[in-house]
């Protein structure tokens, strides 16, 4: 999915805005693998949540201009990207598919369950044209227990709150669409539901294929970043996309062009037999993470260097007759 056709899948939301209707669920704090349960919501308020989350994905979405749709195992550093989930799928998102292919979700019972017990809402946006998924993390700030004291304008004077209450924001984290689960907003994602763990079994078979060319003269340090959800993820780019090892490119080459492109030279270092590299900094380790991504390039039209994250394939389009 690029951006486009994400743009072109929610659009048709849009467009059947009056036909499309609103579910939401709670995913409580200590359910563990129990089904989602169903927030009973009177319908005037569930057309306010359509409006609001409607609006929020024009916003976060529709309304960009320069959006990039990447593969979560081969996130890079750029702005305004939204993330396909490609990896392994901790057991909590999977009640996003939950609510997309069960009707007969429990109901939450309000008057023994404590919102404060809610960790994330589910949204859901649709009808028979398909339904959107909408994850959306609650934070204790936006439960409002009895324990606290509210007012509120009722007439002419101030009046208590009496129970419990949920402030709803606009803004999500996760998204489930044509049956692809989007993440939005990645940092979060990166703590919580046990996604390190997965990051890092991803990140190992990474530097096992460093390991097997046989380049690096201390791989051992390799393994030492893998605790660092930033290496973590860089790894397991390498693992599923680099272009280095993808082309087979020969180690001879690879140190070649370390002693030679401009950024990299006398950056790092090799072993005394120059067959190696020797990875004894941090400058080093990050340069040669970003050598296997290919991320340094050189204009053939000026010649001038280049170091690049986002890289675009320019090859030619073969018409076929």
């Amino acid at each position: 999915m690029n951006a486009d056709e994400l743009k072109n899948a929610l659009q048709i939301f849009y467009d059947n805005y009056d036909e499309i209707s609103v579910a939401v669920y709670a995913i409580l704090k200590d359910q563990n693998d129990a089904a989602p349960q169903k927030i009973d919501i009177e319908a005037d308020s569930l057309n306010g949540l359509k409006a609001l989350f409607i609006q929020s994905l024009k916003d976060s979405i529709t309304n960009k201009e320069t959006l990039s749709v990447l593969n979560l195992s081969t996130s890079d550093e750029r702005t305004d990207a939204i993330y396909v989930y490609d990896i392994e799928l901790p057991s909590e998102l999977k009640a996003l598919e939950t609510v997309v292919e069960t009707d007969n979700l429990p109901l939450l019972n309000l008057a023994d369950a404590s919102l404060s017990r809610i960790k994330a809402l589910l949204i859901e946006i649709g009808n028979n044209i398909g339904q959107i998924v909408l994850y959306k993390t609650m934070a204790p700030v936006n439960v409002f227990n009895r324990d606290s004291f509210f007012l509120v304008k009722h007439d002419h004077r101030m009046k208590k709150i009496e129970d419990e209450f949920l402030r709803i924001s606009a803004g999500f984290q996760l998204l489930r669409i044509n049956g692809e689960l989007l993440v939005i907003d990645l940092k979060v994602i990166e703590k919580s539901f046990g996604f390190h763990e997965i990051i890092t079994k991803e990140a190992a078979l990474g530097i096992a294929a460093i390991e097997l060319m046989e380049l690096v003269e201390n791989p051992e340090v390799l393994h030492e970043l893998i605790d660092d959800v930033k290496y973590a993820r860089r790894f397991t780019k390498v693992a599923k996309s680099s272009p280095v090892i993808k082309a087979g490119v020969d180690n001879a080459s690879i140190i070649n062009f370390c002693k030679n492109f401009p950024k990299l030279a006398g950056k790092i270092k090799f072993n005394n037999a120059n067959d190696k590299i020797l990875l004894d900094t941090k400058v080093s380790k990050d340069l040669f993470i970003k050598l296997l991504m290919d991320d340094f390039l050189t204009s053939e039209l000026t010649k001038y260097h280049y170091e690049s994250v986002a890289k675009d394939i320019a090859e030619p389009v073969v018409d076929e007759q």
